[in-house]
């Protein structure tokens, strides 16, 4: 008989990875909008989390404030939130002013489709067309766990803005 193989939810590799990292960096906050929790909300977590309730906008500008600070910054929540809501604070904030924001987008499954297509993609490929046309900002869209740590290390590297698609 073979052996099982539990699939790990890309999203909670994101926080292990991110976790491992936070273990030798405190600077490193996670920035989300009333999503997460599931992952998120563990006191034993080595980075800090701030949630800003549904004020995306606003958290994308202090994302790249506290990121032009020094700060590891992770601006967390489902892709269309902090991608299309704040399209202009990435671009003006983050882009503009090079400030190195780590943008992650969780992608919309089976749950949200009842919601519409505020809480979905029109098509698969929608918020990458307009995300790598920005200055300085790099795209990542992992295929699996491996793929999705890789990111992770990669982005925390970088001087530059990322957007990782979950």
């Amino acid at each position: 008989m073979g052996k099982i193989i539990k699939k790990q939810d890309s999203r909670r590799v994101f926080v292990e990875t991110l976790d491992k990292l936070a273990r030798k960096n405190k600077k490193i906050i996670v920035v989300i909008c009333d999503v997460g929790f599931n992952y998120l909300d563990n006191p034993k977590l080595k980075f800090k989390v701030i949630n800003f309730g549904v004020t995306e906008p606003t958290a994308a500008i202090i994302s790249a404030a506290l990121a032009l600070e020094g700060y590891s910054v992770w601006f967390y929540s489902m892709l269309n939130f902090v991608t299309f809501r704040v399209h202009e604070q990435i671009r003006n904030a983050i882009c503009m002013h090079k400030a190195p924001v780590k943008i992650i987008g969780v992608k919309g499954s089976e749950k949200y489709k009842f919601l519409g297509f505020s809480h979905n993609l029109l098509w698969e490929t929608e918020e990458i067309e307009w995300l790598k046309k920005l200055p300085g900002m790099k795209t990542y869209l992992p295929k699996n766990n491996k793929a999705v740590k890789k990111a992770v290390l990669e982005a925390y590297k970088s001087k530059n803005p990322c957007y990782i698609r979950l």
